[in-house]
């Protein structure tokens, strides 16, 4: 198995693995430009043909508002909260939780304080 590790998003060869550090990743959105001066600040980590993973920075009210995608994903919080709505259903997802959603299920956010999350996309 091959491990690779740069800046940009990882794309693991045929056959092979990558790996990152997470905690890494969010240092480095929090030390960028970008984050002192928007609500939010997001990275592609992995990305291949059908996957992507998206690590997105949220400072306390920041929204993600509605809309669908075009095939499942996850939304997985490292840090904070978000107010999260899926189709009918609103909750409140904290640090250490995951949400699964379908295709084209319309959904929201919005962080309740700075958060990190997870973002994983799956074209099928």
């Amino acid at each position: 198995m091959a491990t690779e590790h740069n800046r940009q998003a990882l794309r693991p060869s045929a056959g092979g693995m990558v790996t990152l550090t997470i905690a890494e990743e969010i240092a480095r959105l929090r030390d960028s430009t970008e984050w002192t001066s928007a609500d939010r600040h997001s990275v592609s980590v992995v990305k291949d043909d059908a996957l992507n993973v998206l690590l997105i920075m949220l400072k306390k009210g920041a929204h993600l508002h509605e809309h669908r995608t075009k095939g499942p994903i996850t939304v997985q919080l490292v840090s904070g909260s978000v107010g999260f709505t899926g189709g009918s259903a609103h909750f409140v997802v904290s640090a250490g939780q995951i949400v699964a959603l379908d295709r084209n299920v319309p959904h929201s956010l919005e962080a309740l304080e700075e958060t990190a999350l997870i973002l994983t996309t799956a074209i099928s």
